[in-house]
C-alpha cells in the first residue's frame, strides 16, 4: 500500500532542492492513486507539472496542465518556431496532435485550428473553424472533403458513405449560416445521403448507429427551420429508442419533439404526438398517460384556435375542438370538455344542436377530476446528444490512436475524475513508452480497459484488428467491461476467432454486457449457427440476457424453458430465480400456463419472491 503522505513530503522536500527527477519519481506513483479527492490530486498535479517543465518534458507537462483545465494557447513566436522544425523534419507530429485537442477541449479553437493544419489533420481543422464561427473556412475544407481534393485523408472520405454523409450535413448547414445560394441544394443531398446510410444500418440491424443518423436529420431541421426533417428525425428515433425498451428515454424525445412543434407553430403535430406519447406510457406502464392526453386536449384547443384565426375550413376548426372535447373527457375533465362544446355550438355548422344537448348533459357546473400525475420536468429538457456530426468524424481521423483517444477523454471535463485520472495515465505512459523507443500493447490495452469510456472503444477495436494473439485475447476481456452496443461488434469476431482462448474471454465479456437496450445484440449471439463454441458463446448470451429484468428478457427466458434444452435450462431457472423488478409480476403469471409443468413452480417462486 502507497503512503501518499511519506511520498508527498519527499517529493516536495526534492522540489525545494532542485533535484526535479527524484521529485518526479515520487509525483509518478503518487498520481498512481486515482480514488482521491479533487484538491489533492491536483496538487499532486500542478506539483508534476513543474517538474517536467523544469525538466523539459513539455509534452507531458501539457498533459498535466490539460487534464487540470489550464491549457493556454501559445504565442506567434512559438508557432514560427514549430513550422521551421516541421519544414526541418524535427518536429514531434504527437506532440502537435496532442496539444491541438488540449487546445480545442479547452475552448481555444481558433487555436486549435491552427495545431491541427500543422499536423495534417483537415477533419479537426474544419470542426474547430466551425466551432470558432469560421463557417466560410470550414465550408471550404468540407468541400474538399467531400469532393476528395489535395490529400489522402480527403480521398478516402469519399468512399466511406457514413462519414461522406457527415461532411455533406456540415458543408450544408455552414452554407446555410453564411446564407448561400447553394446552401439549399447541399442541404437536400445531405438529407438524402444521411437517409440512405440510416436505411442501410437498420438493413444490418445496427439500430444505434441509425439512431445517429436520425438524430442528423433532427439537427439539419432545428438549424434550417425545416419542419418536416425535424419530424422525420424525432419521431423515427423515438421508434428505435421503444424497440429498445429505454422507455424514459423514448418519453424524453417525445417531449422534445413537442416542444420543438410547439416553437414551429405545428399545434396539430403537437396534439397527434402527445396523444401517441399516452399510448405508448399506456402499454409501457408508465404513469404519465393521463397528463399527456390532458395536455393533448390543450393542443388541439390550440390548433382550433389557430385554424379559426387564419380563415381554415369551419370543418377543420370542428374537428380540433372535437378531438379537444375527447381527449379531455378520456381524464374525466369534463369542465375542460364543456367549454370547448360550447364553442363548437357557436360555430356556423350543421348540427350545433347536438353539441348543445351534450353540453346540458354535462350540467350547468361540471366539474375536472384531479389534476394526473405529471410528466417530470427533467423529462421536459430539451437532450443533450452527442455531436456525432462531429464526434463520429474526428474518430475516423484519429484512426483508433489510443494517446490521442485518451487525451480527448482526460481533457474532457464532462467524464468523471475517475475515467479522467485514468485517461492521463495511459497518456504519461505511452510518451514515456515513445521515449524509451518501446511499446507495450497489452499494457496499453489494460489502461484503456481502465478508463472505461466509450471514446476507447475505437482504440480496442484497432487494437484487435492490427494486434496479435496476445492483444486479441487482452481486448476481448476488456470489452466485457465497456457496457455500449458498440462492443458487440468487436466481441462479434472475437467469438469466431481462431484462438480457443480470446473465444473463452469474449464468452465472459458477453455474459457482462447486461444494460436494456442489448437484448437484441444478446439474441443475435444466441441465435447465431456460425460460432465455433456455440454452447459457451449462448449459455453467455443467456446469463446477460436473464440480468437485464425486461419483458422481453423475461419472454426469451420462457421460450428457452419450453425448448428444455438441458445446456441452458439451469442458468435460465436462474435468471427466472433472481429477478428483482416488480413489474414483471403479471408477466410472470402470464407464462405460468405456458411453460411446460415441471418449471412452473421456478416461475411461481420469482412470482412469491417479487411480492406477487
Amino acid at each position: 500500500m502507497i503512503d501518499t503522505a511519506v511520498l508527498w513530503v519527499r517529493a516536495e522536500a526534492s522540489m525545494r532542492g532542485g533535484r526535479w527527477r527524484e521529485a518526479l519519481a515520487h509525483l509518478r506513483k503518487l498520481i498512481e492513486v486515482v480514488d482521491r479527492i479533487d484538491f489533492e490530486y491536483e496538487e499532486w498535479l500542478r506539483a508534476m507539472a513543474e517538474s517536467l517543465r523544469a525538466l523539459g518534458q513539455f509534452r507531458d507537462a501539457a498533459a498535466c496542465w490539460a487534464y487540470l483545465g489550464a491549457t493556454e494557447a501559445p504565442g506567434k513566436a512559438a508557432l514560427d518556431r514549430l513550422r521551421a522544425e516541421i519544414e526541418a523534419g524535427e518536429a514531434d507530429q504527437q506532440a502537435i496532435r496532442l496539444f491541438g485537442i488540449y487546445l480545442s477541449r479547452a475552448g481555444h479553437h481558433r487555436d486549435a485550428a491552427t495545431w491541427f493544419e500543422l499536423a495534417n489533420m483537415p477533419i479537426h481543422r474544419a470542426i474547430e473553424l466551425e466551432r470558432a464561427g469560421q463557417d466560410a473556412e470550414a465550408a471550404q475544407l468540407w468541400a474538399e472533403l467531400i469532393d476528395g481534393r489535395n490529400a489522402e485523408r480527403m480521398a478516402l472520405v469519399a468512399e466511406r458513405p457514413y462519414e461522406q454523409a457527415l461532411a455533406r450535413i456540415n458543408y450544408g448547414l455552414c452554407l446555410h449560416r453564411l446564407e448561400s445560394d447553394r446552401a439549399r441544394q447541399a442541404l437536400a443531398e445531405a438529407t438524402t445521403a444521411v437517409e440512405e446510410v440510416a436505411d442501410r444500418f437498420e438493413t444490418e440491424g445496427l439500430r444505434e448507429r441509425a439512431f445517429d443518423c436520425y438524430q442528423l436529420l433532427a439537427r439539419i431541421g432545428t438549424e434550417t427551420g425545416t419542419f418536416e426533417n425535424v419530424a422525420e428525425g424525432c419521431l423515427n428515433s423515438v421508434r428505435i429508442l421503444r424497440d429498445d425498451a429505454l422507455k424514459l428515454d423514448a418519453l424524453r424525445l417525445y417531449e422534445a419533439f413537442v416542444t420543438l412543434a410547439r416553437q414551429s407553430g405545428e399545434h396539430h403535430a403537437v396534439a397527434g404526438i402527445l396523444r401517441e406519447a399516452a399510448d405508448y406510457c399506456a402499454r409501457a406502464g408508465l404513469p404519465y398517460a393521463d397528463d399527456l392526453r390532458l395536455r393533448a386536449g390543450e393542443a388541439w384547443l390550440k390548433a382550433g384556435e389557430d385554424a379559426s384565426a387564419h380563415g381554415h375550413p369551419v370543418q377543420i376548426v370542428e374537428n380540433a375542438y372535437l378531438a379537444a372535447a375527447e381527449s379531455y373527457v378520456s381524464v374525466r375533465a369534463f369542465r375542460h370538455a364543456a367549454e370547448v362544446y360550447a364553442r363548437v355550438a357557436q360555430l356556423d355548422i350543421k348540427g350545433r344542436d347536438r353539441y348543445r344537448r351534450l353540453l346540458s348533459r354535462l350540467g350547468s357546473n361540471p366539474e375536472d377530476a384531479p389534476r394526473p400525475v405529471p410528466v417530470p420536468e427533467f423529462l421536459k429538457r430539451l437532450p443533450d446528444y452527442e455531436e456525432v456530426w462531429y464526434v463520429d468524424l474526428a474518430e475516423w481521423e484519429l484512426e483508433g490512436d489510443p494517446a490521442l483517444i485518451a487525451a480527448g477523454v482526460m481533457a474532457d471535463r464532462r467524464f468523471p475524475d475517475y475515467v479522467r485520472r485514468h485517461a492521463l495515465l495511459l497518456v504519461l505512459e505511452l510518451a514515456e513508452q515513445a521515449r524509451a523507443g518501446k511499446s507495450s500493447r497489452v499494457e496499453i490495452v489494460n489502461r484503456l480497459k481502465g478508463i472505461r469510456a466509450y471514446p476507447v472503444i475505437a482504440a480496442l477495436e484497432r487494437m484487435y484488428d492490427t494486434g496479435d494473439v496476445a492483444v486479441r485475447r487482452e481486448v476481448a476481456e476488456a470489452l466485457g467491461v465497456l457496457r455500449f452496443k458498440r462492443s458487440f461488434s468487436t466481441l462479434a469476431k472475437a467469438l469466431r476467432s481462431d484462438d480457443a482462448e480470446v473465444r473463452h474471454r469474449a464468452a465472459d465479456a458477453i455474459s457482462n454486457l447486461y444494460f436494456p437496450h442489448a437484448f437484441d445484440r444478446l439474441r443475435r449471439v444466441f441465435e447465431a449457427r456460425d460460432l465455433p463454441d456455440a454452447v459457451d458463446a449462448r449459455t453467455a448470451a443467456v446469463r446477460a440476457i436473464g440480468r437485464i429484468n425486461t419483458v422481453e428478457a423475461l419472454d426469451f427466458l420462457c421460450d428457452r424453458l419450453r425448448e428444455a434444452d438441458e445446456s441452458y435450462v439451469s442458468h435460465v431457472i436462474a435468471a427466472i430465480s433472481a429477478l428483482s423488478n416488480a413489474d414483471l409480476v403479471p408477466y410472470l403469471r402470464q407464462q405460468l400456463d405456458l411453460v411446460p409443468p415441471a418449471y412452473r413452480s421456478v416461475l411461481e417462486d420469482a412470482i412469491q419472491q417479487l411480492g406477487g
